[in-house]
C-alpha cells in the first residue's frame, strides 16, 4: 500500500501537468478551488492520472471521482487515495 507521502508526490506531479503550474507552488495545504482554481473536470483528470501513475507502480487506487471532488486540499486527497490504495501484485490472496 502506498503511503500518503508517496501518493502526495504522485498527486503533485499530476497537478503540475494538468494545471500547468510549478510543483514548488503545490503543498498539502493547497486548496483545489481557491488556490488551483481546479474545476470538476480538472479534478477528474488529475485523479485519473494519479490512478494510472499508481497502476504503473503496482498499486491500485479505489476511490470514486465523486468522493475526491468533495475534498478541499491536496493533502486530504493524498490521504484518501493512500487509504484506498492496495498492491495489485500477485500473492494478495487474503
Amino acid at each position: 500500500m502506498a503511503s500518503a507521502e508517496q501518493v502526495l508526490q504522485v498527486l503533485i506531479g499530476r497537478i503540475t501537468k494538468v494545471m500547468g503550474i510549478d510543483a514548488a507552488t503545490v503543498t498539502p495545504d493547497t486548496r483545489f478551488d481557491e488556490d488551483l482554481h481546479a474545476d470538476s473536470l480538472d479534478r477528474v483528470e488529475i485523479i485519473e492520472g494519479v490512478e494510472r501513475d499508481l497502476r504503473r507502480r503496482g498499486e491500485k487506487a479505489a476511490v470514486s471521482d465523486e468522493t475526491l471532488i468533495g475534498l478541499r486540499t491536496v493533502g486530504e486527497a493524498s490521504v484518501r487515495i493512500a487509504a484506498a490504495t492496495v498492491s495489485s501484485g500477485e500473492g494478495r490472496g487474503r
